[in-house]
């Protein structure tokens, strides 16, 4: 018998493109709801109320805006056929606007905007004109008129060197427009032709083919990038003189505009091979960009939502075709190049504000993700798996025999060996330099351990456990 100890790496993240035994033993094939930031292994934090009360709504919740002004933050809320903004005062949401038809959420677009020296919200909603959101009088107004060529409906609105483009019209699927440059009476709702100068005059341009409409614009530093259904182009030049429309060439399935997001002038997505990322040339995968394909293959694209809070990308999306709400979101971490999944809510949509990240919820509640014990009252169940290990020495027997380790809260310790399971609790008190030694069972050539969370309280197990076990040599 020859008793050895060797200590767990620090933990880091997710990964599923990997055969088990190919995995660093940080990472894991399988976790949700935790938290490795600091290497040491943790339950996830939940989230809050932002705002009392929910929307009284018979409709699905659609998506969600926080619009931050001089006048305070304003939470605004869209249904499948009405707007709601939340008034502070009286602590309850209030319908300001009703449509006539009902909405889809990857056709729904939000612009901060500054018309008439004020500042307003645009909302671009697909199935009409857009409209204006006041954050002073919480009124709502159409925007555009049929006299400036701007009252037709779009669903992709978007900011580029002072200008508004636009896109989504049903009646014109594949039609990019763009407004008068900005000074003197012109304004972004004004999308005439001016005679005087062609670079002064708003416009239009049909992108692609006619059978594969526009289905969001998202504006870089140097550049417009148009996605349609099947395409990815590029808009660059800085007056229509100089406009130039190029196509992306690159192999990958196509996102909804929604999720999208932009960090460091550039965008990343999700799709069923993974995450991408257009770096300002082309679309190309960051390291371990498949890490999660197995996952994604069934996640339904154009349900994604998105957020970047910090450092760290947020993608939500629905795991299945029968749910109505997003019940899977992936973070990824671009610092450390990791990835976490979490569950266990329903979210319609997600936005950060302010280096905080908030969602509306299928109750149709407004949350800020926090360090909170639970999802708004709902338990958190957090797991994590080490992938297979044989310790290096695949040809000898193996019998765990303890885990020795500080930490805080309750864990369950799970081991998986020679087809058998073996379940050890662990408490850990949280005391300075305080060490808990966890008693295992377990007889094999290669093992499992998984941790958990108890009744779905927090937990944490720090980083470099030891573990005690036995490796007896297989006669030949």
């Amino acid at each position: 018998m020859a008793y050895t100890y060797g200590v767990l790496p620090a933990f880091t993240g997710v990964r599923m493109d990997l055969s088990e035994t190919l995995l660093d033993a940080g990472q894991s094939p399988d976790a949700c709801n935790m938290d490795t930031r600091y290497g040491d292994l943790r339950t996830a934090g939940g989230f809050s109320r932002a705002a009392s009360g929910a929307i009284q709504s018979a409709t699905r919740f659609l998506r969600m805006f926080l619009y931050p002004t001089e006048h305070g933050v304003r939470y605004l809320a869209v249904t499948e056929n009405a707007l709601y903004y939340y008034h502070s005062a009286q602590r309850e949401w209030r319908q300001i606007h009703t449509f006539e038809t009902a909405l889809q959420a990857n056709r729904i677009d939000f612009l901060p905007v500054r018309m008439q020296s004020a500042d307003r919200l645009l909302i671009a909603h697909g199935s009409g004109q857009a409209l204006l959101y006041d954050p002073v009088t919480n009124a709502v107004t159409a925007f555009g008129s049929s006299e400036r060529l701007s009252d037709v409906p779009v669903s992709s609105v978007e900011l580029y060197f002072g200008r508004l483009f636009a896109a989504g019209n049903p009646l014109a699927p594949s039609r990019l427009y763009w407004s008068k440059a900005p000074g003197a009476d012109r304004g972004i709702d004004d999308w005439r032709a001016d005679p005087a100068s062609e670079n002064v005059s708003g416009g239009f341009v049909d992108i692609g083919v006619s059978d594969d409409p526009i289905t969001g614009l998202i504006a870089l530093s140097n550049q417009l990038l148009i996605f349609t259904q099947n395409n990815l182009f590029r808009l660059l030049g800085d007056r229509p003189g100089n406009y130039r429309v190029t196509a992306v060439d690159a192999a990958y399935q196509m996102p909804a505009h929604t999720g999208c997001v932009r960090y460091a002038d550039r965008v990343y997505f999700l799709c069923d091979g993974g995450l991408c990322c257009y770096d300002g040339q082309t679309v190309r995968r960051p390291v371990h960009g498949a890490a999660l394909a197995p996952l994604l293959r069934e996640a339904i694209a154009d349900s994604t939502v998105s957020a970047a809070c910090g450092d760290t990308l947020y993608f939500a999306f629905r795991s299945n075709e029968a749910f109505s709400y997003a019940d899977t979101m992936i973070e990824y971490d671009l610092l450390r190049g990791t990835y976490m999944v979490r569950a266990g809510f329903l979210l319609a949509d997600v936005q950060a504000l302010r280096g905080e990240l908030y969602a509306l919820t299928r109750e149709g509640t407004l949350v800020k993700f926090d360090d909170s014990p639970d999802y708004d009252g709902a338990p958190i169940e957090a797991w994590w798996s080490m992938p297979v290990q044989d310790f290096g020495h695949k040809e000898a027997d193996k019998t765990l025999l303890m885990l020795t380790a500080s930490g805080k809260g309750d864990i369950d310790v799970r081991v998986l060996a020679n087809g058998g399971s073996y379940l050890a609790h662990a408490h850990f008190n949280d005391t300075a330099y305080a060490v808990t030694e966890i008693p295992l069972r377990g007889v094999g050539r290669e093992f499992r351990l998984s941790f958990s969370n108890v009744q779905g309280a927090p937990m944490r197990l720090d980083a470099k456990a030891a573990l005690l076990y036995d490796v007896q040599r297989r006669p030949i």
